[in-house]
């Protein structure tokens, strides 16, 4: 018998398989989960209105020999496409991989793209703030007194504008950081 695993996720890309079937990247607390999901594609499918990108849900996997399928998915929450909200997702997606759990890094996107998605002027601070707590959470991001307070703080008004102020401290850091990768 396979174990069920029910968790709280983000779409952030989903691909077509096939005549009806999807492959979609899910960012979980268990990690960045890539699942199969068959018949997707068909209009009587329940599941295909859970796995639009930038989709917050609810989902089901199994583990199966060679993958995770997806049994079930229920979106509560639809972020609307953004540019920054894309690059934020791309990013998540080219520097997360295989499967590792880590729920920061998972509360940290969620909250960050709601916080994004919600913005009207800030939206380059929040993205920025954003981007730094992701490189700290992989690991990227070296620690500095100076990026410490963008890292450890609350989204807030303060910090949008004080990361505008810093703007090419924040930005070298990160870049430095994105080198480093080597990806």
């Amino acid at each position: 018998m396979h174990k069920i695993h029910i968790t709280e996720g983000l779409v952030l890309r989903k691909r077509a398989v096939g005549e009806a079937n999807t492959l979609v990247w899910v960012l979980t607390p268990l990690g960045l989960i890539r699942a199969s999901a068959r018949s997707t594609r068909v209009p009587q499918s329940k599941l295909r209105y859970g796995l639009e990108p930038l989709t917050i849900g609810r989902y089901a996997f199994v583990r199966g020999k060679h993958e995770w399928r997806l049994t079930s998915a229920l979106a509560e929450e639809r972020l609307l496409p953004s540019t920054a909200l894309g690059r934020v997702s791309q990013l998540v997606l080219r520097l997360v991989q295989g499967e590792e759990a880590n729920e920061e890094l998972f509360t940290t996107v969620i909250g960050g793209l709601r916080a994004l998605a919600q913005s009207k002027e800030d939206v380059e601070a929040v993205e920025i703030v954003l981007v730094l707590r992701i490189l700290s959470h992989l690991g990227y991001l070296p620690h500095s007194e100076a990026l410490a307070q963008f890292v450890e703080s609350d989204f807030s008004l303060e910090l949008s504008a004080k990361a505008l102020q810093s703007r090419s401290l924040l930005i070298k850091a990160i870049n430095t950081s994105l080198e480093s990768t080597g990806l």
